[in-house]
């Protein structure tokens, strides 16, 4: 229950900053190349390894950035209650 609160808290306090950064960067281009050991876990739900490519454009604000690319989930595991399922290679395109 904590971990939610706090999720809640840093989404209020980042709809009170300022929408214009002072400071306007702009990302053109910026290549991401992720993997072969990224990782993104949930602890005890959910476990999935990630690789792939991001482009990155736009101002370097959340809500502006805007990402273009394809990631793969190489293996995974989802743990719903006392049942686990695992996926195997599946690709998502921004």
């Amino acid at each position: 229950m904590v971990a939610v609160n706090k999720s809640s808290q840093v989404e209020n306090e980042m709809e009170q900053v300022q929408i214009k950064p002072n400071v306007e960067i702009c990302l053109n281009d910026l290549k991401l190349v992720l993997g072969p050991e990224l990782k993104i876990v949930y602890p005890l739900i959910l476990n999935f390894a990630v690789s792939g490519e991001l482009e990155l454009n736009g101002l370097a604000h959340p809500k502006w950035i805007k990402p273009r690319g394809i990631l793969s989930f190489e293996n995974g595991e989802v743990d719903l209650v006392a049942t686990q399922v695992c996926a195997t290679f599946y690709s998502v395109t921004l």
